[in-house]
């Protein structure tokens, strides 16, 4: 496993234009509650789900990776990991380049995909670490911290 830098996150993070791929509609879901928190930031998100109705593209919700605009090139991957390789296929094929799996959604193939492919990839690593975590991500946060396990 490659070292992931504080540097990707950061250039990751500095985007404020995001696809969620595998967004769900359920409030209690963990894509829900990352949705929210990254709303909450500021974030313009974008969702992706085949389960969406075609025509609700103009609530930034797409079916398919290549239905997203140009202007976002930069994904969040929380799908099961039996998804996550395909995923990264179709983000590589709509030229797409910094691509962040969340941890649990990897797979070995997905992660060789995308490295073989150029992709900044983050992996292994929980998003609300980087992003101004509250509660229980905060609680997380500093666990990490004080055993050094952050990215440097």
């Amino acid at each position: 496993m490659e070292l992931i830098t504080k540097q990707q996150i950061d250039y990751f993070l500095k985007c404020k234009s995001i696809a969620i791929v595998g967004a769900s509609r359920n409030e209690k879901s963990f894509s829900a509650q990352v949705a929210k928190h990254l709303n909450e930031l500021g974030y313009n998100l974008w969702y992706v789900n085949p389960g969406f109705d075609v025509y609700e593209a103009k609530s930034q919700r797409v079916q398919l990776i290549t239905m997203l605009p140009a202007e976002v090139n930069h994904l969040l991957v929380l799908t099961n990991k039996t998804q996550t390789e395909s995923v990264i296929q179709q983000a590589i094929d709509k030229g797409i380049k910094n691509v962040w799996i969340q941890q649990q959604s990897e797979t070995p193939e997905a992660l060789k995909l995308a490295n073989d492919n150029g992709i900044n990839l983050i992996h292994h690593q929980c998003i609300f670490m980087f992003t101004q975590p509250t509660g229980i991500h905060r609680f997380h946060h500093s666990i990490k911290k004080v055993f050094g396990s952050l990215p440097k």
